[in-house]
């Protein structure tokens, strides 16, 4: 089992799109203002939901005590397990949901980037790693006994994570005890980007990019019609054929690509709609983010006395 870009102003071109005057599109004082903001690196891509997760560095920091309170755990009932290295990772956040290719080195590489970049490791810290089915019985819980020991309610999995959750000023004791939920900010971000998706803004910016590409002699509806061409992307139809990437092809289609999306501000525009739908769902959300900021705190302390021998599973 596993587990596991001569820069031409927004302005400019949304006149060449929707006509005379921005008031044509009923934009102005909108969010595709000259004023908004322009990412210039990965650092720049922040969104309103990464205040309540851990900094990437950090976050190593819990899954290396993690794991290594795991392989404790297993041992405990006689199970050896090789936990996977974990180093911070090097994917941006938020690169997919703002549709980043800075980074890629799609001049060498197109829409794949260097070799690694977009792996698991690469976006989660580690890589994919196996269980046996005895080891993901303890650890989920699924058995009450395992080799005439008891399994903890919410196995290994449980009980490592009530270590590391506890000590969270104002969080109830049952949900300190319970499993961490890694994926619940994720789930929330990705509820965030479904309605965004839908946002007349991000098509208009589409529909911008679209021209920008039309008059660089490439003709593309949307961004992700340039990156899934079949020529260079694996789809049902053709994943019969090892593709080739990088090709002369690829690469001029993806700086074309590049090139473009910094000259419409793609990237600017998806960040501030994700944002304004983000804001929405913390306001709704306010009370469990701030929970879950909490017990993000409390692991990251009790992760470096874990690494430093000072805390221990008891049984």
């Amino acid at each position: 089992m596993i587990f596991t870009t001569v820069q031409r102003s927004i302005r400019s071109a949304l006149v060449a799109l929707c006509g005379a005057t921005l008031t044509d599109c009923g934009l102005v004082g909108g969010l595709f203002g000259d004023d908004i903001a322009t990412p210039k690196s990965s650092a720049d891509l922040m969104l309103p939901l990464d205040a309540y997760e851990l900094a990437p560095a950090d976050h190593a920091q819990v899954l290396r005590a993690r794991f290594r309170l795991i392989t404790e755990c297993l041992r405990h009932y006689q199970l050896d397990f090789q936990p996977p290295a974990v180093e911070p990772p090097i994917y941006p956040r938020n690169a997919g949901y703002l549709g980043w290719l800075e980074g890629q080195q799609v001049g060498q590489y197109g829409y794949a980037g260097p070799p690694g970049y977009k792996s698991s490791k690469a976006m989660d810290g580690f890589e994919p790693y196996l269980v046996t089915d005895d080891q993901f019985r303890v650890l989920s819980g699924k058995v009450e006994r395992f080799r005439g020991k008891a399994v903890p309610p919410g196995g290994c999995d449980a009980k490592v994570d009530g270590v590391l959750n506890q000590g969270a000023k104002d969080v109830p004791a049952a949900e300190i005890a319970k499993r961490f939920n890694q994926d619940e900010i994720v789930e929330l971000a990705s509820a965030a980007a479904e309605a965004a998706v839908r946002d007349e803004r991000i098509a208009t910016a589409e529909r911008s990019w679209s021209d920008c590409m039309k008059r660089a002699g490439f003709h593309y509806r949307t961004t992700s019609d340039a990156i899934s061409d079949p020529r260079w992307m694996t789809t049902a139809a053709n994943d019969h054929l090892k593709l080739p990437r990088g090709t002369p092809e690829e690469t001029r289609t993806a700086l074309a690509d590049s090139t473009c999306r910094r000259d419409v501000n793609y990237y600017g525009i998806r960040q501030a709609v994700h944002t304004e739908y983000q804001n929405k769902i913390i306001e709704t959300r306010r009370g469990r983010l701030n929970t879950i900021k909490l017990l993000n705190d409390a692991r990251l302390t009790n992760a470096a006395k874990v690494l430093n021998d000072e805390i221990t599973l008891t049984w």
